[in-house]
């Protein structure tokens, strides 16, 4: 109970907050909250099934995004959303495990509205993820792709800090049956925000 009231006081003090992309756009990014759903729901039904088809769960199925919002407040996640008036443009989420031997590693996944990807909104997310998995104490952050589909994100990354750790060949299929190479990337993280 006292991690998740820590949370949510961070949150306060963090969120919501402004940055400005590449065209001079101005999105708000800020903690997902219960009432969240049917906006979640939104952006990822508006998801080519090409990008969806590589989640571990099925972000269109309200239980899915039910128990996101769940783990974010049990203290098992921290999510995020890129919002633009009343349109979520953005999701990203750092997964942790409250026990054993994983639990200074996060997990991070972030998407991008088509429609707003190339104009710097993913980086934006991704700093602001970094910066929280730092101030949680978290020692690295783990990001996984999917090699000919999420090359753009990859190269991202890399530029941030994030350095491939491993590739799993042939691992996962897309929709249609095709293999394609898993790529794990790790980032380091510095418990200073200057070393970063």
């Amino acid at each position: 109970m006292a991690a998740s009231i820590e949370s949510a006081s961070m949150h306060r003090k963090r969120y919501p907050k402004e940055v400005v992309l590449k065209d001079c756009q101005e999105v708000t990014l800020r903690a997902v909250e219960p009432g969240d759903e049917s906006e979640l729901a939104r952006f990822y039904e508006a998801m080519r099934l090409s990008f969806r088809w590589f989640l571990k769960e099925d972000p269109t199925q309200p239980e899915t995004i039910r128990k996101w919002i769940d783990n974010q407040e049990e203290g098992k996640a921290f999510s995020i959303v890129a919002v633009v008036g009343d349109r979520i443009v953005g999701h990203a989420a750092l997964l942790m495990r409250r026990y054993g031997g994983r639990k200074h590693v996060a997990r991070m996944r972030v998407m991008v509205a088509p429609d707003y990807r190339s104009k710097g909104l993913g980086t934006w997310m991704v700093f602001d993820l970094t910066k929280r998995a730092m101030e949680m104490g978290m020692e690295k952050l783990r990001t996984d792709f999917v090699v000919g589909v999420e090359d753009r994100a990859i190269a991202a990354v890399k530029k941030m800090g994030f350095v491939r750790e491993a590739l799993l060949k042939d691992y996962i299929r897309d929709q249609d049956g095709n293999a394609h190479d898993y790529q794990i990337m790790i980032k380091d993280l510095q418990q200073e925000w200057s070393d970063f």
